[in-house]
């Protein structure tokens, strides 16, 4: 039976060669060492000075392995996700942890798994008790499986329930770890309770880029192989995050949202409305609600700091972007003007506001680099703006 389910398991890979490149693609990622921190970090001790068993630095009570997705073809979904990773680092956390002697050997042993679940390390799936992985060696060990549930689809999202332990081939000085359980949860993560309405009705807040449809970097309501193959840059670190794809704002593109971002490309983007402007397509009004209090900051375009020789400050503005080159080569090769009067489409600013696919990796990050991006209609607004500006 678990046979059989394993190979059920790659029906994406054999039947659509597009999704087998983008697997290609994200096997290339799940393997390239990367940082792990926080809560996405199963730390790798022993429990004694030169000996005693393996053991894990870990919160384990109440944490789950969030995965996401799903990905579906020919009635199964795929819900998966690189965190958490294993990892050795010194110095020890706190009393009662050890480091690991170089050259130590830890492998991963399934003890306990829930036939919906696999474990990939290093493109090997573990999905019985007794299947055994080598993790890699202290002190550089750092690797992050694929954790994935495959389900059928229209399955009610649910935990899904793993036991493993560490053990080392060379067993002197270590015994093999306790063994930790986890869950594996397709259930989406909890949002924070909202504030109680006020009797003073309040504005909708605008929806996320990626609310509507994980991986359409450029809002267009269409996601294309070229998004993805930016996601996939922004995961390998080689290129700006894109922010429709960062399903959990986190700042990274983790292999499940690649997967969410695959999905948008086989079965579409729901329809959105078109984007209307928000504010009055007039600089006053970009100044007041856009450049000054998101773009002229501390330690960004404001008249002390001005990185990239760019001050977006009140009454510096226009004249730092109108008909303006960018100091960025890449820009400039391509032409391109801050504000090119009349032409949006030629302006640097709506492109670095707008992301990828349109901005290059080496023009640079999205801007604003801190806080949300502009939403459509912001982005509507500039442009309006830029189109109405009189050519030279």
């Amino acid at each position: 039976m678990r046979a059989t389910r394993a190979a059920q398991r790659s029906w994406a890979i054999r039947r659509i060669s597009f999704t087998a490149a983008v697997l290609v693609l994200i096997s290339v990622l799940a393997g390239k060492s990367r940082a792990c921190v926080g809560t996405e970090c199963f730390e790798i001790w022993s429990t004694q000075s030169g000996g005693g068993a393996l053991t894990i630095y870990f919160d384990f009570a109440g944490r789950k392995i969030q995965t996401f997705g799903p990905l579906c073809f020919n009635g199964d979904c795929l819900y998966s996700s690189s965190d958490n990773g294993f990892i050795t680092t010194t110095p020890a956390p706190a009393d009662g942890y050890f480091s690991l002697a170089d050259g130590t050997d830890v492998s991963l042993e399934i003890v306990a798994i829930d036939p919906a679940v696999t474990v990939n390390v290093s493109g090997q799936n573990l999905v019985n008790p007794g299947d055994t992985i080598l993790l890699g060696a202290a002190p550089t060990l750092h690797v992050h499986p694929t954790w994935e549930i495959t389900v059928p689809e229209n399955t009610s999202l649910g935990d899904y329930p793993l036991s493993f332990k560490l053990t080392t081939p060379a067993s002197p000085p270590y015994a093999d770890s306790q063994v930790f359980s986890v869950t594996l949860t397709d259930l989406p993560t909890p949002t924070p309770n909202q504030p109680t309405p006020s009797a003073t009705p309040t504005a909708t807040p605008t929806a996320t880029p990626h609310s509507a449809c994980p991986g359409d970097c450029n809002g267009d309501g269409i996601v294309t192989i070229a998004e993805i193959v930016s996601c996939v840059s922004a995961a390998l670190g080689t290129g700006p995050v894109c922010a429709a794809a960062d399903l959990d704002d986190d700042g990274k593109i983790e292999i499940g949202e690649i997967i969410a971002a695959v999905n948008s490309v086989l079965s579409g983007c729901p329809a959105t409305p078109t984007a209307t402007p928000t504010l009055p397509a007039t600089l006053d009004a970009i100044q007041a609600n856009i450049f000054s209090p998101r773009c002229a900051l501390p330690s960004c375009h404001d008249a002390a700091t001005q990185v990239e020789n760019l001050d977006l400050s009140a009454g510096h503005a226009y004249a730092q972007l109108v008909g303006v080159s960018p100091v960025t080569g890449a820009a400039q090769a391509r032409g391109l003007l801050r504000v090119d009067p009349g032409n949006p489409n030629n302006s640097f600013l709506l492109i670095k506001l707008t992301g990828p696919p349109l901005l290059s990796a080496d023009e640079g990050l999205r801007m604003p680099e801190t806080g949300a991006p502009l939403n459509d209609g912001e982005i509507a607004v500039i442009s309006e703006w830029i189109a109405g500006l009189p050519k030279p």
